[in-house]
This record gives structure tokens, sequence and C-alpha cells, in this order.
């Protein structure tokens, strides 16, 4: 049976595991497959409201731009879904318009929809790190799960480019990886960099995969910088410039926590015995206070500077709030991403990162993913398999 059920689970195939668990269920008599048991509405409207049916993934409500970070979360979630046809949908609109036609020769471009002469291609060409480091993992991830070696080809490929163009060294020795090839080396030896980047389950995986790579000084100058800068209040910035002097903001900006910082919670709220979420106390604290996340605080002092957060940071601090165990504060957020609930969509006018932010924060805390110690992704159906088979 195991080896049957191997062979069974392909690309092809595994959207059909459905029909096998339910007529095991009638032939059997088993409580049932409970990964078929009740749909992932979050995922649906998210697919069908933000996912053309050529793959294209559009974070815009005009329709007017799509990124290489939201091919590369669409990716993920497919996978995660167990959707193997919607996967390779994504996957060939960003390789044919974003790399021009192979990931394995190009980065993708960040940036890609209508230019101001009303015709439509790339943008921006800079390729954004986050994205590329998603995408080559979710695909390595694809690969293993449903069998598909040429997955992890492309995905080799594609992070032997990503640390080709953006892991620089330091003047004081130390290795860090740029947030996009062009522009964020300031020179003199400082370097523009994005806590939210790197999230630590995926480098423990990369660590793993590539033992020989850079991925485990990444990761550990990642984390000993995110706790340096948590030190003040215990909270993440945006954006922060590390060089010669060490430690600094912007060139012209504030030391500010918004859109981007909201994701170093998520990342250690979802990674198992996170090295960073004893320091970002911060985000909790705030909540102490009032209920619902600031949209921007001053990471310094602690100040708010601006509420009415969308409810996607809401949606983001649920894992961050339950690895913490504070399940009063983890209900306060629940009860207002119900508020916002439309049938699926969230708010009266559906907004794209919002939609991402609660499929990674109520998708993992709700158990249709999680991440092992070694950043694996154990989807909810891959379990149901096992439950059922007791190998897939």
């Amino acid at each position: 049976m195991k080896a049957s059920v191997r062979a069974f689970v392909t690309p092809t195939r595994a959207r059909s595991l459905t029909g096998l668990c339910l007529a095991l269920v009638m032939a059997t008599g088993l409580p049932g497959c409970s990964v078929f048991e009740r749909s992932w509405h979050r995922w649906e409207a998210f697919r069908t409201h933000f996912i053309q049916a050529d793959g294209r993934v559009i974070d815009r409500t005009d329709g007017a731009r799509s990124t290489s970070e939201g091919q590369a979360y669409g990716l993920f979630f497919a996978l995660v879904a167990n959707e193997p046809q919607t996967f390779a949908s994504i996957l060939s609109w960003t390789t044919h318009n974003l790399a021009q036609g192979s990931l394995t020769a190009h980065l993708p471009a960040w940036l890609w929809g209508q230019r101001d002469d009303g015709s439509w291609g790339v943008i921006d060409a800079n390729p954004a790190t986050d994205a590329d480091l998603w995408i080559a993992y979710t695909l390595l991830e694809a690969s293993r799960l449903w069998d598909v070696p040429q997955y992890a080809v492309i995905a080799d490929k594609l992070l032997g480019q990503i640390v080709r163009r953006t892991v620089i060294k330091s003047s004081d020795g130390l290795e860090f990886m740029l947030p996009a090839p062009e522009g964020f080396d300031l020179g003199g030896g400082r370097y523009r960099l994005n806590p939210s980047y790197l999230p630590e389950f995926q480098f423990r995986y990369l660590a793993e995969h590539q033992p020989s790579g850079p991925w485990r000084a990444l990761i550990r100058n990642h984390t000993a910088l995110v706790i340096s800068l948590a030190q003040a209040r215990g909270l993440a910035p945006d954006w922060v410039v590390y060089g010669p002097e060490g430690v600094a903001f912007p060139d012209g900006t504030e030391p500010h926590g918004s859109y981007d910082a909201i994701r170093v919670y998520l990342w250690a709220g979802m990674t198992p015995g996170s090295d960073s979420l004893a320091a970002l106390h911060g985000m909790h604290d705030l909540l102490a206070v009032a209920p619902r996340p600031p949209e921007r605080v001053d990471v310094l002092t602690g100040e708010v500077l601006s509420q009415g957060s969308p409810v996607g940071f809401s949606a983001a601090l649920l894992p961050y709030l339950n690895a913490l165990g504070d399940d009063k504060a983890l209900e306060a957020q629940q009860l207002l991403i119900e508020a916002a609930d439309r049938g699926g969509l969230l708010g009266d006018v559906p907004a794209y990162y919002d939609h991402v932010l609660s499929l990674f924060g109520e998708g993992q805390l709700d158990g249709w993913y999680r991440f092992d110690e070694t950043g694996r992704i154990i989807p909810k159906w891959e379990r149901s398999c096992w439950l059922i088979f007791g190998d897939c």
C-alpha cells in the first residue's frame, strides 16, 4: 500500500487524493480525512480575488501592478493548499514575465505592471531578495512534498544567483544579505538592510540543504542584529543601516517599525524555538495597553506614531502571541479579524497585503501548515496522509 500511495501522490494527481480519501472513509468506516473536512476559505477567497487564471498575483486593487513578492507568496500558499496546478501557473507566469523566461539564469524583476505610456511589462528590474528566497525555498519544498525533481534544480540555480549577487561582507567581517542587488550598498562600508527579509525557519532549512553555503552565518548575524535593534524597546524597525560605526537608521528617516517590520514578529512566532522571539517583546507590551496593533511605532522610544493599523497586522501577530502564550491578546486579535471578515475576504476594500498576512498568521494558527525545527513545511494535507496511510 505504501509504495502505491507514494506513486499516486504526484503533482498531476495530488488533488485526486481527496477522492481516494473519501472512498476509503466510505469503505473502511474511518472517521474521515481532517484536511478535507472544511475548506481553507481564506485561501479560496485570495485565489479567486487576487490570482488570475494565468498565474499572475495582483497586489493592488486596480490590478495595475504585480510583484515578485506576491508571486512568491502565491507559490507558498498553493503548496500549502496542495494545488499543484495553481502552483504551476504562478511559476510559469513568474518565469516568463519577471525572469526573462528562465529562473535558472535570471533573478525575477520585483515590479511588473502598467507603465506610464499604457503598456504592460517590467517596471523595475531590480530583484527583491526576500521574494527570490521564498521562491527558491518553496520550490525545494514542492520538490520534496510533490516529488518533482525539476523544481529543486531550478531552486538551486536561483539560490546560486542570490548568493553571488546579494551576500556582502561588512568591514568587521560579518556576512549580510542585501535586500536587492542594486541600491543598498551605500558606500563607505555602509549597507541598508531590512530585518523582515530573513525568516529564521527559512535559513535553518537552507543551512541544512546547503551546509557549505553562507546560510548559518547569515541567520546568526541577522538574529544578532535583530536582538541588538530590539534592545531599546523590544521592537523591530522597517529598515536599518549597518556600517563601520555599527547600527544607524536610513538617512532622512526616523527609526520606525510598520508595514515591513510586522513580518519580523510573524516569522519569529512561526519559528519553533526562535532565537529572537524573547527579544521582540515590545509589540506584546504595546498590546497590553491597546488591543489593536499600532500602524507605526518609534522603535527607540516605544512611542506609537500612528494607530489604526490594517487588519493584516492583527493576523500577522497570531503566531507571535501564540508562541508567547498570551491567549487573551490572541483572542483580541481574532475578534478584530472576525469583525473585518466579508465571507473570506477581509475589509470592505480587500487588500492584498492584509490577505497575505492573514494566510500566514491564521493559516499557521489554524493548522493548515507549520514549520518543523529544521524549517521544513508540514502542511495539513501531508499530516492527514500520514494518519491514513502511515506514509505518503
